[in-house]
């Protein structure tokens, strides 16, 4: 099967052994998720696709991300939704024997191959053959997050923990998201999740937050990182006319974008080219709340989440950088 145009019928009458799924709209969730109960196939989810609001696909639901997808045999592939953050997915540009079948709101493959590729709008899943043959075993990964209470990927666990019912949660573009989706479980009731991705998703990512925030009656929470965090300082002006004033901005503040410590090919280079390309600093964020006039907590332990204030709030978290680094190493070697 080549890659033909966005729409038209939905070719495929063979089964899928395996569901990639991220960003899609609560609502969206809502249309697949009896779609996905009856294929029955495994699903690596990213967080940002919502299917965790359904319990009756939790046992389809595989835990690990990345790492389980290395163990993954996949040959007949389902994406629901936006392009995955998993370089599992990148990597399948080099495997043209992976037939792909996209259905999202974007008329785009996310692969550059047309071989064995196909993309449908997001409706025409609901006419897709409910049958799945998966002649593999996909077990999910569990991080030892407890071993590593104060690292970056245990803290996101925290703030899973600490959501409240209801809640909107808007990730942020780069590494909170692949630390959010790595610590992921069921969160309470109809919490939903929303991000920004793609080359710019770092732009204006308060600003976008606080537009999703504007109509939500329960809590609204941001998890972002420091750099994202300064791109975007002028966005809390419009908090006082916001009605709703349970907005949490939580800045993980690891002074950089630590995200670059993770690749191969910077890791070699002299400290001094790193630290440019990590933008390490030592900024604290308590003086951008004052301006704002929202409250301030810098904690320092996860019980410090109990009983925040209600008003606007900035939580400005410090993750343990050696607890981040030997959670790493020992999740890289698990």
């Amino acid at each position: 099967m080549s890659g033909a145009g966005y729409g038209g019928g939905v070719t495929p009458a063979n089964t899928f052994d395996l569901v990639l799924a991220a960003g899609l709209h609560p609502d969206d969730a809502v249309m697949v998720a009896p779609v996905l109960i009856k294929l029955g196939a495994p699903i690596v989810a990213e967080a940002t696709a919502n299917l965790h609001l359904f319990q009756a696909l939790h046992p389809l639901l595989i835990e690990g991300g990345e790492k389980a997808l290395k163990m993954c045999a996949a040959t007949r592939i389902l994406r629901i939704g936006a392009v995955p953050s998993w370089r599992f997915w990148r990597d399948l540009e080099d495997r043209p024997e992976v037939m792909v079948t996209n259905f999202s709101r974007a008329p785009f493959r996310g692969l550059a191959r047309e071989v064995n590729v196909s993309t449908h709008p997001l409706e025409s899943l609901l006419d897709l053959p409910a049958s799945s043959t998966v002649p593999w075993e996909l077990k999910g990964v569990s991080p030892d997050l407890d071993a590593f209470p104060l690292s970056e990927p245990a803290w996101m666990g925290h703030l899973l923990r600490a959501l409240p019912a209801g809640s909107r949660v808007f990730l942020g573009n780069s590494l909170p998201i692949r630390e959010w989706n790595l610590a992921m479980k069921v969160p309470a009731e109809g919490v939903h999740f929303y991000a920004n991705r793609g080359a710019n998703g770092i732009d204006g990512l308060i600003s976008t937050f606080l537009g999703v925030a504007a109509s939500n009656a329960g809590e609204s929470w941001l998890i972002l990182g420091d750099l994202s965090a300064l791109y975007d300082l002028a966005a809390p002006w419009i908090i006082q006319q916001l009605d709703n004033p349970k907005i949490r901005i939580v800045i993980v503040n690891n002074g950089g974008g630590k995200i670059f410590s993770q690749v191969s090919s910077l890791r070699d280079l002299p400290d001094k080219a790193r630290e440019v390309i990590e933008n390490r600093h030592d900024m604290s964020f308590e003086p951008f709340a004052k301006l704002w006039r929202m409250d301030y907590l810098q904690v320092q332990n996860p019980m410090d989440l109990d009983g925040i204030s209600d008003g606007p709030l900035i939580i400005e978290i410090r993750p343990d950088p050696s607890q981040t680094e030997a959670f790493w190493a020992a999740w890289q070697s698990q």
